[in-house]
This record gives C-alpha cells, sequence and structure tokens, in this order.
C-alpha cells in the first residue's frame, strides 16, 4: 500500500470510528427512553437525517478529501502523518469546532434522548461517508 491510499485509508478509519462512538452515545442515550412510539420515532429521525446528511454533505467533503490528496506530494516519512496533510489546517479547525460544540452540548440543559438523536445522526452520517476513504474506484 502506498503512502497516499495509507493516509486515505487513516482518515478513513478516523470517520468510521468516530461515527461509530458518535453513534453508541446516541443510542445509549435514545435508550433511556422506555421503548414505545416516542423511541421509535427518534431513532427513525435520527437514521433518516443522518443517511441524508451523509449521502448529500459529508460524502461530498469526504470525496473533496479524496481528491485533495491527488495534488500532495507525499514522501516515505508521511505513512504515519499522511493523513494531517489531507485534513490540513481548515479540517482541523473544523474537528475542533465540532467537539466544542459536543462539550457545549452535552452540557447544556438538553435531554439526553434529545442529544441522543443529534450525535446518532452524526455518526451515521460519518460511518457512511467514511467508505469514500477506502475506495479505489474514487479516482
Amino acid at each position: 500500500m502506498n503512502t497516499k491510499k495509507a493516509s486515505l485509508v487513516i482518515v478513513g478509519i478516523i470517520w468510521l470510528l468516530v461515527g461509530l462512538g458518535l453513534s453508541i452515545a446516541g443510542i445509549s442515550w435514545l435508550l433511556k427512553l422506555s421503548f414505545g412510539i416516542k423511541l421509535i420515532i427518534f431513532i427513525t429521525s435520527s437514521v433518516t437525517v443522518g443517511l441524508l446528511k451523509g449521502r448529500f454533505i459529508l460524502q461530498k467533503i469526504a470525496l473533496k478529501y479524496y481528491k485533495r490528496a491527488d495534488v500532495i506530494q507525499f514522501n516515505k516519512n508521511d505513512i504515519l502523518i499522511g493523513w494531517i496533510k489531507i485534513l490540513g489546517v481548515r479540517g482541523f479547525v473544523l474537528i475542533g469546532l465540532m467537539m466544542g460544540m459536543g462539550g457545549i452540548l452535552r452540557r447544556s440543559p438538553i435531554d439526553r434522548p434529545i442529544l441522543g438523536i443529534i450525535y446518532l445522526a452524526v455518526g451515521i452520517a460519518l460511518v457512511y461517508a467514511s467508505k469514500i476513504f477506502f475506495n479505489d474506484k474514487n479516482q
């Protein structure tokens, strides 16, 4: 596996793991509701929004990162840090803002099941869009 491909796979793994973590947190908060119509509506809403966001927003962003890797000069030392080049400063600023927003939401008075909707939707979107980084046919 070349350095570029390894770096793309690492970005994909990051998106996948963060998405799974957010999804697990979201599901655990949603399960604080007793089983019933409210739980079904919340989960259905989360999954629907997550798939739509993944397909129409995050997949496009992932593809931009994927294509960005075509213009980056990688060397052999980049096997472990090439993913940093792919994400760039803008990517890390966005990640920091999202982490900050997550921290604010967790400390807010918003009920956990409501936060569960948001976390599960974002998690599903990240998992859905992460497939871009594992696919060789995006070139």
